[in-house]
This record gives C-alpha cells, structure tokens and sequence, in this order.
C-alpha cells in the first residue's frame, strides 16, 4: 500500500472518531437537557392519584409529559411525542418544550386548544418541509368540579376508565403540531367521576413490537387498562408488565410513556363535634 494511501486511511479513522466523539458528546448534552425538562417528581393534585412511567429507547428520545398548576385549582396535563426518536428528535424536543414554556409563562394560562395554536404557528415555520412533527395532548383539569378539558394534535386517544368500560377521548382531535400553521385545536371536556381512571400515552405503548413483529396494538392496551385498580401505581404497573411481557424480553423499538391518574373518591363529611353538642344542649 502506498504511504499516501496509509496516511490518508490515518486521517480519515482520526475524523471518524472526532465525530464520534463529538457525536456522543452532543447525546449527553441532550440527554441532560431532556431530564432537566421531565418533572423530577409528578406535583400533589387534589382529588387525583398520579403515577407515571417513562423510558428512552436509546438514552435521549422525543417523548415528553408534564404536570403543573395553571391557577388557583386548576392542573394542566400535557403529554407529546416528537415523530421519531434519537438525537434529532430530543434536540426538536427541546425546541417544543422553549415554546412551550413561552405560552405557559403567559399571564392568563391559555386553553388547551389555544395552547396547543400557539405552539403549532411558529413550529410550522421551524420545520417547513422536514418531514418532522410533534402530537401532543393538552389537558386542564378543575379540581374543584373534577371536569377535564383538553385537545389533541394527532396524539393517540387518551382513555377513560369507569368500571368496566374503556373510553377513548376522541372528541376533539386534529392533525399534529408543525404540519399546517392553519390548524384548529377544538376542545372538549369531560366530567370525571371518583373511581375513573385516566390513561394517557404515546404511541411508544401500543405500538411495541414482539419477536413476530406484532403491534402490543390499542385492543390490547384496552383489555390491560379496564380492570379494576386501587391505586394509579397499580395500573400503571399492570400496563408497563404488560407491554414488557409481551416484547418478550426484547428492546423497545420507541420511547414510551404512561401518565395514569386515579379520581379519589368524595370525602365523606364528617359532624361537627361542636355543633352537635349544642343541638343536645
């Protein structure tokens, strides 16, 4: 072999490995990144049980949830997944996550739909022509009347749970963010009974594969989600079990999560010891 041809060889394994090298630096920023925005530990909601289960498939991906006041009573639910996963998709996570935090830090907290309008028109302008787009969940929830409103852009249906039925909040759905600055995010609201539970996801769940190369699929995660639960940890491990068991030991092929919330029931009231000894007086 000629010395030009050995030293050009040299130079060439050197850059590979500087971008490599550079390469994987840029993974690990990302990744503290991602975890700097996830919640360190879901907030105390009144009326609700929470739980939640997330996990990258190859150490930073596109998934995102939050939970977090937005008023006196009052509790946002967001949850998005960003088409794909891996380092584009986490440095596009982040893009989202900036616009969001702009709408949330807004003197009065938007509506669902509205938040969800106000991320989408500059994403469109960011990802004009890539291919990329985010789906996304918003919900606000009233703890004081227990009602849910929320909007979904091309997010995968969120389930209600309430005895034995499972329903699939669809009512307010349209395409997801970054497609068409256009878009209209409708919002519907629900009234939350004690017992119902929550389920929301991203389509790392239902669409783990196993070694046949089958879909986990939204049957599936139905039959999993319907039984009963006492506690949101509870379901929240039967869906996770599930999923895993049936990949049969095999890697995750997307990033997954799960956000499970649980309605308490209604506090029985109580007499007042005070005003029942003066109706016996």
């Amino acid at each position: 072999m000629a010395p030009e041809s050995s030293d050009q060889i040299r130079q060439l394994t050197d850059e590979l490995r500087q971008a490599r090298e550079e390469l994987k630096r840029y993974g690990e920023l990302l990744l503290t990144i991602q975890k700097s925005i996830l919640p360190q530990q879901l907030p105390a909601v009144p009326s609700l049980d929470l739980a939640v289960h997330f996990a990258d498939a190859d150490g930073v991906g596109g998934d995102f949830y939050d939970v977090h006041p937005i008023g006196l009573d009052r509790w946002a639910f967001v949850i998005a997944d960003v088409v794909g996963h891996g380092l584009a998709a986490a440095a596009l996570l982040g893009m989202v996550h900036a616009l969001g935090s702009a709408v949330r830090g807004q003197a009065s907290p938007p509506s669902p739909g509205a938040s969800l309008s106000l991320v989408n028109q500059p994403l469109t302008r960011y990802l004009a022509d890539s291919g990329q787009y985010v789906t996304a969940f918003v919900g606000r929830y009233d703890a004081q009347t227990r009602v849910l409103t929320y909007a979904s852009a091309g997010h995968p249906y969120a389930r209600l749970i309430r005895g034995d039925s499972v329903l699939r909040l669809d009512a307010a759905t349209a395409i997801p963010l970054g497609i068409s600055a256009k878009s209209v995010y409708e919002e519907a609201s629900v009234q939350l009974q004690p017992g119902d539970r929550l389920v929301l996801f991203t389509d790392g769940i239902t669409e783990s594969m196993n070694t046949a190369h089958e879909l986990f699929g939204d049957e599936r995660l139905d039959a999993v989600v319907c039984a009963s639960a006492i506690t949101a940890a509870e379901l929240l491990s039967r869906v996770v079990k599930s999923v895993r068991t049936f990949r049969g030991g095999g890697p995750a092929n997307d990033d997954e999560t799960c956000l499970v919330a649980l309605v308490k029931p209604i506090p029985a009231l109580l007499p007042n010891p005070e005003s029942e000894e003066l109706r016996c007086a």
